[in-house]
């Protein structure tokens, strides 16, 4: 990596927040009241297409005074349209942060962004505000790079010179050595390769930038060592021989598939150059790569109208095919993308191929931890990186012949072994849903609430903690039935002894024993409250001492309002979910525990309607239905986990007693009800 990618990375990671409390920052500060970054702001900007120069209005350059800042980033100039999908960052050369602080007394130029301190957030080097200046971000153990970088005014001179230079050199050939002021002149001097690929991705900026001092040189080496005059223009010739990849522009190439995320304009010129012979190599042409992805999308649209067989012959043929292009520089550049779905569709056929029941519930679940939640996760995969309305409609197409049959039929054989069997986690059995309080009294521990984690995103989000300096172990239960949050989510906290449920309800909501109260969230803070347990809100960290309840992210509200688009988020939800617990990690908490309420359906061609009789029934809802008393029916039925008097119809399969939905929950099948317990342990 480029320390350029490590500044992008520390600025964007600045606006972080928890989308369960917090709204998102609407613009991140850059204050830099020495200007020591200015020098490099052609080259940074390339890097972050979000941001914005307070200066004079140059808008080609994203350049203006304050009032032209605040309407690029409301979106609503049509001369500099920055990104939707990033938090602006608004740099501030000789701005401080002391000079935004009150409003009265900020400078007028300067007042129409005094609002942002308190909508947006800063990058700055700590809590008091102070400037990332270079000298930090270079050597700081903690936040910053960590480099040994000598002190003198003679290195810290040279660093502020060849800043555009040095943003673009590679960590590892810094890291491990003292750096001293003739170290950081080699860099400008004796990098070819980098020079090259800098002056193909912008030769008009870096020729205006090296003007008299390095130009010459750089004139010189190109002409001595690669061939070429860059002052005649001819780009085209040079990009053929950087992607023929001969003699020295071998390291050209390597160092360009080291780099190449950083050079945007290069890579779209690249689009254009064709190979020239048979003698080529096919991986180094990005419109070789452009027409394989092309011939893929037309394949894989082609298959909506054939039947199962064939499309999995098909899919699984093309892979085998294609698969090649996974080690090519673009597919890591994200410039596959049906490449990217169809390794997940050709997963999802792989899991879902074999025939999967069980002699058991209990076997059947345990094969289900083992294998068989890949074809779940693959669908949710493939749907998830399909960026557009036309490849998700592709996806959901195909996902409907392959994945949607497999479903319904794993949940009929589930369904049928508890039919047999009777659940498993119903009140009284091995596999008892609640998690006793017993199990909660340890030593600084969080229980942390995620509504709607199932099994599969369990396994992602347990890859994500692992990145953490913790040890981790997922383990199951059975959820409260109906697989609803109204039930299941009282059932994992830690208050259940106290609630019960009444005969006459049509929301599956328990109740307070002692009094009667329907349970609340005011009663879940009470009771908490009652048993010495802390409840921590938004980003509060408490006291890592006893236990504690926190509850963020909000898989299933999201699922019930994106419904098709739901796999496109979960990622970001994780994220967040992570982000809290590194938060109570930091603060002390040395024991975690991850629970849930239930699982879900999503279906890529919407929950098909099955019907039952109204005679029978008191309430409808999308996977179950509450059942009037004492009816005879050949519909699956279980007891109301809070009240066994109260009998409640499970959907057959995948159907929902009301249709329509591409998401929901509340059924009887393996997402929906066989639930992760994530146990985190601090190592340090």
């Amino acid at each position: 990596m480029q320390l350029i990618d490590y500044l992008a990375s520390q600025l964007r990671s600045s606006a972080n927040y928890n989308s369960a409390v917090q709204i998102a920052p609407a613009a991140i500060l850059w204050t830099d009241v020495e200007c020591q970054w200015q020098s490099a702001m052609p080259s940074i900007k390339q890097h972050l297409p979000e941001l914005v120069e307070l200066g004079e209005y140059k808008p080609e350059e994203r350049t203006g005074p304050a009032i032209w800042i605040k309407c690029a980033i409301a979106g609503v100039l049509e001369e500099c349209e920055l990104p939707k999908s990033k938090t602006p960052i608004i740099y501030l050369p000789g701005v401080s942060r002391k000079d935004l602080r009150a409003i009265e007394q900020c400078p007028d130029e300067l007042r129409p962004l005094a609002e942002l301190q308190y909508r947006g957030c800063w990058w700055s080097y700590n809590s008091a505000g102070r400037d990332w200046s270079i000298g930090s971000f270079l050597t700081n153990p903690r936040v910053g790079l960590e480099l040994d970088v000598a002190k003198d005014k003679k290195t810290q001179d040279a660093i502020l010179k060849i800043l555009p230079d040095l943003l673009e050199t590679p960590y590892e050939s810094l890291k491990g050595k003292k750096l001293e002021a003739q170290d950081f002149i080699d860099i400008v001097m004796d990098d070819a390769e980098r020079d090259i690929l800098g002056w193909l991705n912008n030769s008009e900026d870096k020729q205006a930038l090296w003007k008299d001092s390095k130009w010459p040189i750089f004139k010189q080496t190109c002409l001595d060592n690669f061939g070429f005059d860059p002052e005649k223009g001819d780009v085209e010739s040079v990009l053929v021989s950087l992607c023929e990849s001969q003699g020295k522009w071998q390291t050209v190439w390597q160092r360009f598939e080291d780099t190449a995320h950083n050079l945007p304009l290069l890579v779209e010129k690249l689009k254009t150059v064709q190979p020239e012979g048979l003698a080529i190599n096919a991986s180094h042409y990005l419109a070789e790569n452009i027409r394989d992805e092309n011939e893929l999308a037309t394949k894989l649209k082609g298959f909506v109208t054939q039947d199962v067989t064939f499309i999995k012959q098909q899919l699984s043929e093309l892979f085998k095919r294609e698969s090649e292009r996974k080690s090519w520089l673009w597919y890591g550049l994200g410039l596959s993308p049906w490449l990217t779905i169809l390794e997940q569709l050709a997963l999802v056929i792989e899991h879902s191929d074999i025939e999967f029941t069980g002699p058991s519930v209990e076997i059947m679940a345990n094969t289900y931890k083992e294998r068989f939640w890949q074809a779940d996760a693959a669908a949710i995969n493939a749907m998830a990186v399909a960026k557009d309305i036309n490849q998700q409609q592709v996806v959901a197409d195909i996902l409907a012949v392959i994945y949607t049959p497999w479903l319904e039929q794993v949940t009929l054989n589930f369904q049928n072994l508890v039919r047999e069997e009777g659940y498993p986690g119903k009140p009284g059995q091995t596999g008892e849903v609640n998690e006793s309080t017993a199990q909660y009294n340890v030593g600084s521990q969080v229980v942390f609430f995620v509504d709607g984690l199932r099994f599969d995103t369990a396994k992602t989000l347990q890859q994500k903690l692992d990145k953490l300096s913790v040890s981790t172990s997922l383990k199951t239960n059975w959820c409260a039935l109906p697989s609803l949050t109204a039930t299941a989510k009282a059932a994992v906290t830690p208050v259940a002894e106290l609630l019960s449920g009444a005969q006459e309800n049509d929301n599956f909501t328990p109740m307070l024993i002692a009094s009667g109260s329907e349970f609340s969230s005011y009663h879940l803070k009470k009771s908490l409250s009652d048993k010495g347990w802390q409840y921590l809100e938004g980003l509060d960290t408490g006291e890592p001492t006893g236990n504690a309840w926190v509850q963020t992210g909000d898989l299933d509200n999201m699922g019930h309002k994106q419904q098709m688009k739901m796999p496109l988020n979960i990622e970001a939800v994780l994220e967040d979910v992570v982000a809290r617990i590194e938060g109570l990690l930091t603060a002390g908490w040395k024991n975690i525990r991850i629970v849930t309420d239930h699982g879900w359906l999503w279906v890529p061609n919407k929950l098909a309607e099955a019907s039952i009789s109204k005679n029978i029934v008191k309430k409808r809802l999308a996977r179950c239905a509450i059942l009037k008393d004492n009816v005879d029916t050949d519909e699956l039925k279980v007891p109301w986990h809070w009240n066994n008097n109260v009998s409640v119809a499970m959907a057959p399969g995948i159907a929902g007693y009301i249709a329509g939905d591409y998401y929901n929950h509340g059924g009887l099948s393996l997402q929906e009800c066989l639930t992760p317990v994530i146990n985190i342990h601090n190592k340090g």
